[in-house]
């Protein structure tokens, strides 16, 4: 199945770009066709007639102009079709949430904020028309009296690492989101291959993934994007039907997109 928002990343810090684009890569929704972390690079992409982006993530923080995030975004948007643009930052910025307000760009997230759920940040923005934003810009925009676009969407992407303690955090980091085999977990942190499935196992129950497949909730209670709920119904049933020759990869990759999906609420 293909995927259906093609994104771009603008980001100088490459374990930053790094972390994003495998987030995006394994994600049902989103494909990466661009990785950049200069003005040279940038304008160069932009140029090419051939690309048609869903998405911009572009990183405010850039050393520099700082006009210059505005202007790539002015330029992106240029494109067709128009892309959505989602800035990010470190620490939120009470003159940039101004401008991306007034220029209607489409979000402004920290980076720690949104945690592992860029994916659904995007999705949210994009296939929602929603105004995607995390806790600071909010608190930011009520210390400022800056009025939040009303279909501003409030993102929490902590909350699904904030019930694991400290291994398993580290254990759903390297299983679910690296993929790291659980034999090489062993060995990585120093424990018995029985004590990698006994974490492994209670981070899928802490996701809710033992109460999906038992069948005492649905997909639905975490999710409601129409694809993602598609492939993850493929996935429950192959391994239902004892026809998955790869069900560790598949719980993983039903974990992954629990893991990934952020708190969604309005602002107050």
């Amino acid at each position: 199945m293909p995927k259906d928002i093609h994104v771009l990343l603008i980001e100088d810090d490459v374990y930053a770009r790094d972390l994003m684009s495998m987030l995006l890569t394994r994600d049902w929704r989103t494909r990466v066709i661009g990785e950049v972390g200069s003005e040279n690079d940038v304008e160069n992409f932009l140029n090419d007639p051939l690309h048609r982006i869903g998405a911009v993530v572009l990183d405010t923080e850039v050393p520099g102009d700082p006009d210059w995030p505005f202007r790539v975004a002015a330029h992106a948007q240029r494109s067709t079709p128009h892309p959505h643009i989602l800035f990010t930052a470190t620490q939120p910025d009470a003159n940039t949430l101004r401008r991306i307000i007034e220029h209607k760009f489409h979000g402004y997230i920290i980076k720690r904020e949104i945690g592992y759920g860029l994916a659904a940040t995007i999705a949210l923005a994009v296939k929602q028309g929603k105004w995607v934003t995390t806790r600071g810009v909010y608190q930011l925009a009520l210390r400022e009296r800056i009025h939040l676009p009303e279909n501003a969407a409030l993102l929490d992407g902590t909350k699904p690492v904030g019930d694991l303690t400290p291994r398993e955090a580290e254990i759903a980091r390297l299983a679910i989101l690296f993929n790291h085999p659980h034999r090489d977990l062993s060995d990585e942190l120093i424990i018995r291959a029985d004590q990698v499935s006994k974490h492994v196992s209670s981070v899928y129950t802490k996701l809710g993934l033992d109460e999906i497949m038992s069948g005492e909730v649905t997909p639905e209670t975490y999710f409601q994007d129409q694809l993602v709920l598609q492939r993850f119904r493929g996935i429950l049933s192959r391994i239902k039907d004892a026809k998955s020759v790869r069900k560790t990869a598949d719980m993983a990759t039903l974990a992954f997109h629990l893991l990934t999906v952020p708190e969604v609420t309005e602002p107050r």
